[in-house]
């Protein structure tokens, strides 16, 4: 009955004053931002615990005299019941919660108080509460996890194309392998990225051996992507070019050329943003458009020669992107 009052009298008084005890005062807090719960708490009035503040102000009294029905003497005399239970208790070691105030402990004669934060004691912004928004996602945030979700989506086709591939492997390794018998235990990501038109044009050479990186009769280099994961993609040179834009620099694989590839994107806007971000960092990064594949892919830099891509691809791997790969046309 006597902490409902006390309550009470908070919203009309800085503080009220529990003779023979103590008194709540009111303390202001001003709006505040939490930036990793990202939430904006209001104005409010939260409460502390003065318990040099014993005199009878008649406040208390007062107000529970004209609640209660009974005379300002009554009501000292109920207040002082309260004051010796609490401090019975707490002499006793237990904790006394008083509802909408707080909690009050005792340890080596010290009153500790723990104000209920959930009350706002502030009239101007009573009712009032917090404000909760999203986070914003930067840019470069975006961009990686766009990133993730393309990579998780190819690794997920190349999964479900997995038996059909396997399946034309088997023929392949039938037909040349003659009348000697041949194992092969290959990986997913190699048979996904393998050409297995490049396999049918050789297998009339039988006494080659099939690589991914060896020449043609012609003595020109191979034209298979040389790749680090299943996400790599190999365009036909007959790929159109999308865009003529010199700040994106969306454009065609040249002929002849090795790229050392980053990532690959299945939205322009993501490729060019995040070619952007590699050219601030001293790369010729370029965007290449690969239509038939539906994706754009984003390149550190190109080269002349395959040595000279495997030397930058084996730097950058080492440095900042394992997943690198190189695209030859």
């Amino acid at each position: 009955m006597i902490e409902q009052y006390i309550s009470e009298l908070l919203f009309r008084y800085d503080s009220v004053i529990l003779p023979g005890f103590g008194a709540f005062v009111l303390k202001d807090s001003p709006s505040t931002i939490h930036p990793v719960e990202n939430k904006i708490s209001p104005p409010a009035k939260f409460i502390s615990f003065d318990p040099a503040l014993k005199n009878n102000d008649g406040i208390l009294a007062n107000y529970l005299s004209e609640k209660e029905k009974i005379s300002f003497f009554d009501a000292c005399s109920v207040i002082l019941e309260f004051v010796e239970k609490t401090n019975r208790a707490l002499n006793e070691g237990k904790e006394i919660i008083l509802d909408k105030i707080g909690k009050l402990s005792k340890s080596n004669d010290v009153i500790a108080f723990v104000p209920d934060t959930a009350i706002n004691y502030n009239p101007d912004t009573f009712g009032m509460e917090e404000i909760i928004s999203s986070p914003i996602l930067r840019d470069e945030v975006k961009i990686k996890m766009q990133e993730q979700y393309d990579n998780k989506l190819q690794i997920a086709k190349a999964r479900r194309s997995f038996p059909k591939v396997a399946v034309w492997l088997t023929i392949i390794v039938v037909l040349l392998g003659g009348t000697t018998g041949a194992i092969f235990i290959i990986k997913p990501d190699f048979i996904t990225n393998l050409n297995l038109s490049e396999l049918f044009s050789k297998s009339e050479n039988k006494g080659n051996t099939i690589a991914m990186n060896q020449q043609n009769k012609n003595d020109k280099p191979a034209t298979k992507t040389i790749a680090h994961t299943s996400d790599s993609i190999a365009p036909d040179s007959s790929a159109q070019q999308n865009s003529t834009d010199t700040n994106t620099r969306v454009t065609q694989a040249v002929s002849g050329r090795f790229y050392v590839i980053s990532a690959s994107f299945k939205i322009q806007s993501n490729a060019e943003n995040f070619s952007r971000t590699l050219r601030q960092k001293q790369y010729d990064s370029q965007v290449i458009s690969v239509p038939e594949k539906g994706m754009f892919v984003v390149s550190y830099n190109s080269f002349a020669t395959l040595d000279e891509a495997q030397q930058a691809l084996t730097t950058i791997r080492n440095s900042e992107n394992a997943s690198a790969w190189i695209l030859n046309k």
